[in-house]
């Protein structure tokens, strides 16, 4: 069971296996970005973390809205740069266009693609929801006006870090998450800083109350 969960809402993530690993950038509309954020959710320098769940939420062309999870306790055969994520996450989506309609014809949402990969056709809402209702995850969404992250007191595990990309999240879904599902707003910082970036300094700052306490 993940005690810490990240949530990442890519608006021109691609929703088809139609993207080139040779252009994540383009072709996979910012899918650079969003292996990026795999990467610094689930590893630290020479080892997976423990108990750390990330979702990527990509709304881009050409099928919307699909949801892929990676589970650090059960993946295997995923690597840190960037061409790997982005393999994995064209073989979920393979998986998805071969498998995912006969899942949802037998009432099952989530497509396994291998330990610790996982899709399904989901939003960001539903998804937030589920994990709030169903995980007990305290929910924070990270935004450059929210409060300081140090000032926080009822902050670390079992936590849900809902972030946007380059982009950022569409307003009515950031409203939804903190005025119907209790989100609180929170920042990592005074200065604007890369998604992944702010998945990493996140980390940290548990990190650091977690072996001093």
């Amino acid at each position: 069971m993940s005690t810490r969960a990240f949530v990442l809402y890519s608006r021109k993530g691609a929703t088809a296996p139609i993207f080139s690993l040779n252009d994540l950038p383009g072709s996979g509309g910012r899918m650079d970005l969003v292996a990026r954020c795999v990467t610094q959710a689930l590893w630290l320098s020479h080892d997976l973390r423990e108990n750390v769940a990330f979702y990527a939420v990509l709304n881009g062309p050409p099928d919307p809205p699909k949801t892929i999870g990676f589970f650090s306790d059960s993946i295997k055969r995923l690597s840190l740069d960037e061409r790997n994520v982005g393999s994995w996450i064209k073989k979920a989506l393979e998986k998805w266009e071969r498998e995912g309609r006969k899942a949802q014809e037998r009432g099952e949402e989530w497509v396994k693609v291998q330990d610790g990969i996982y899709i399904a056709r989901k939003d960001v809402v539903p998804l937030v929801k589920e994990l709030k209702e169903m995980c007990n995850f305290k929910l924070f969404v990270l935004h450059e006006k929210g409060e300081d992250i140090r000032e926080v007191e009822d902050f670390g595990d079992n936590c849900c870090f809902i972030l946007g990309d380059h982009i950022g999240m569409p307003k009515k879904v950031e409203d939804y998450v903190i005025n119907k599902l209790g989100a609180e707003k929170i920042s990592v910082g005074p200065l604007p800083y890369l998604a992944s970036s702010c998945i990493a300094v996140v980390h940290n700052e548990i990190d650091r109350r977690s072996a001093s306490g």
